[in-house]
């Protein structure tokens, strides 16, 4: 019999995981919490210290967890995180099936906290980074007071598919994999596609990238293709005020695709990305640049 982990995240006070413990005879009950120099551990209430590995919560906890886990093989353990913790950091690297993923969040102050710019206390994540991430790695949302409709059509888009119940209702339940983000506006709330098979100006879309953080865009994801960096792939991330722009191997294919979840004009962010790709005459100097190089 393997490890089943039901993972029960979200940056607010709850008892979900321990509802779900409780709903689930001979299972195990595993909360991690952070203090400045360690991070706690509590198996079925029994706590014991773990040193704080290279100041980094997540990967202590990840590396607790495979120690721990294979003690508990063959069990159900339903694993509590700590509010800072985003699921599919902590899953990463875990042998072990993770039948489902709840997040717990606040439907009154979610969206507020998406599109914000707060930072976190802790790192240098904004709360926006943190709040958007646990929603979209979950199977199932439970909302703790009543959602306006606009912020149900942001969760439709943030996490297509998961199953919304409240702590009272709460259900533990496997999630289906893709998902599929609706294209079709609602309730304000629209996806913005931006594609293109041509590069982009450096420092045009470093302006462009204004767009994303305007205090409208919820999460956006894409894969770019800069005109200084031709044979390396971009990716970008945002969540509200948040933004994050790395490497991510040699590039597969020469072509930019941007995917922004919005409660603005999507229009605005497509034509601000247009507007960053390179002109043709610029285009046709990068071309005879490269020519003479080969």
């Amino acid at each position: 019999m393997e490890t089943v982990v039901v993972m029960v995240a979200g940056l607010v006070e709850h008892d979900v995981a321990v509802r779900v413990w409780r709903d689930r005879p001979g299972s195990v009950l595993v909360r991690h919490v952070a203090t400045p120099t360690a991070v706690r551990r509590w198996v079925d209430g029994v706590a014991t210290e773990v040193d704080l590995l290279h100041d980094c919560m997540s990967c202590t906890v990840r590396e607790d967890l495979k120690a721990l886990l294979e003690a508990l093989n063959g069990h159900t353990v339903v694993l509590h995180l700590d509010p800072l913790l985003e699921p599919d950091v902590v899953r990463r690297d875990l042998d072990v099936d993770v039948e489902c993923v709840i997040t717990v969040l606040d439907a009154r102050s979610w969206l507020d906290d998406a599109l914000g710019d707060a930072s976190m206390v802790s790192d240098q994540r904004t709360v926006a980074q943190v709040v958007v991430a646990q929603a979209e790695a979950a199977d199932v949302l439970v909302l703790q007071g009543d959602a306006d409709e606009r912020t149900l059509a942001v969760l439709d888009r943030v996490a297509p598919g998961a199953h919304r119940c409240t702590p009272d209702t709460v259900v533990v339940q496997r999630g289906t994999r893709p998902r599929m983000i609706p294209l079709v506006p609602e309730c304000g709330v629209s996806t913005a596609v931006f594609t293109a098979d041509r590069p982009f100006h450096p420092k045009r879309l470093n302006d462009a990238l204004d767009a994303l953080l305007d205090g409208t865009v919820v999460r956006s994801r894409g894969r770019l293709w800069v005109a200084d960096e031709p044979d390396t792939a971009l990716h970008l991330e945002s969540a509200g005020g948040g933004l994050r722009v790395g490497t991510g191997g040699p590039r597969g294919g020469r072509t930019t695709q941007i995917v922004a979840i919005t409660v603005g004009e999507p229009d605005g962010i497509t034509a601000a990305f247009a507007d960053a790709l390179l002109t043709d005459d610029e285009l046709s100097f990068v071309d005879s640049i490269r020519k003479l190089q080969t």
